[in-house]
């Protein structure tokens, strides 16, 4: 098992080229956030626009681009059709959502979704539809595990970000079982599905994919709250729809999600930060990367 560092990471992300311009950065759509979970949807769209996507489209809830696009409006809002309880419906949001998948580098499924007969049948959609890589999160785990089997699978890239908890109704282990042998739990899960990037959360998260495991060693308990994963979700497709390998977008992200989670610490204690302290560290983690970059000529 490899240990990441500070090196490898910065090396990941490639330079902005002086004549660039937004389409070369990515488009990223976001299938995320019921009605009354609206807090994912701004957290891992934040997160996707503070790590450098170039184009991110979010379909929502209808009510939710009222209550968020002030705050981002560098995102651009697809409103959903949902049902009584606010969970997103599937048939009825296929044609609206079908142009914009057919464009996407990267797919964001699950942050705040629901896990509902509606849900299930979208996720599993999306994954069928889906010409290029999807991180699947959250509620976009559950669904999988409800409605698809990963055997199924038809070639596209899948990174899976689950927590311990999320990766035990994957494999159908405990939570004690998951966390009491991590790196074997990991390890057995890539080899058995060797094109899917796994991301199993916690202390020391680990990347796995086939035969290749890697430990992040940034990152601190006071990260350990609802919000951090939406974080997450949204830096690792962000960096999947400029191009990184999934391997890559996953290990950069969960490197610099814990620095940003360090500096957060620093800042307002394990105690009391949360998690949009991480998005508001972010600048600060990447602003540490192009200096170290332009010194010793990485990237």
């Amino acid at each position: 098992m490899e240990q990441l560092t500070w090196e490898q990471v910065c090396a990941m992300l490639p330079r902005r080229k002086r004549d660039a311009q937004k389409g070369n950065f990515g488009r990223l759509l976001c299938i995320t956030g019921s009605g009354n979970m609206p807090g994912a949807c701004a957290l891992s769209t934040t997160a996707a626009l503070r790590s450098g996507a170039g184009l991110v489209t979010v379909a929502t809830a209808a009510e939710n681009p009222a209550r968020l696009a002030s705050a981002m409006p560098e995102a651009m809002w697809l409103p959903m059709q949902t049902d009584g309880d606010g969970f997103l419906q599937c048939q009825e949001n296929q044609a609206k959502l079908a142009p914009h998948l057919a464009r996407a580098n990267a797919v964001l499924l699950g942050c705040g979704l629901g896990v509902t007969e509606h849900t299930r049948a979208l996720v599993a959609w999306v994954l069928e539809q889906a010409a290029c890589p999807v991180v699947l999160d959250a509620d976009g785990l559950n669904c999988l595990g409800d409605c698809i089997s990963i055997d199924r699978r038809m070639g596209t890239d899948w990174i899976l970000t689950p927590h311990p908890g999320e990766m035990a109704r994957l494999t159908g282990q405990s939570i004690g079982q998951i966390q009491g042998n991590r790196t074997a739990c990991a390890t057995q899960f890539a080899r058995r599905y060797p094109s899917v990037t796994l991301v199993l959360k916690g202390a020391g998260t680990l990347v796995a994919q086939g035969s290749r495991l890697a430990q992040n060693p940034t990152g601190n308990p006071g990260m350990s709250r609802g919000g951090s994963g939406d974080v997450l979700a949204g830096m690792i497709a962000a960096l999947v729809a400029q191009g990184l390998s999934p391997w890559e977008a996953a290990c950069a992200g969960v490197y610099l999600h814990g620095m940003a989670g360090d500096a957060a610490a620093a800042q307002f204690s394990e105690q009391a930060m949360l998690p949009r302290d991480l998005l508001a560290c972010l600048p600060e983690v990447f602003l540490r990367l192009e200096r170290f970059r332009d010194q010793h000529g990485t990237g």
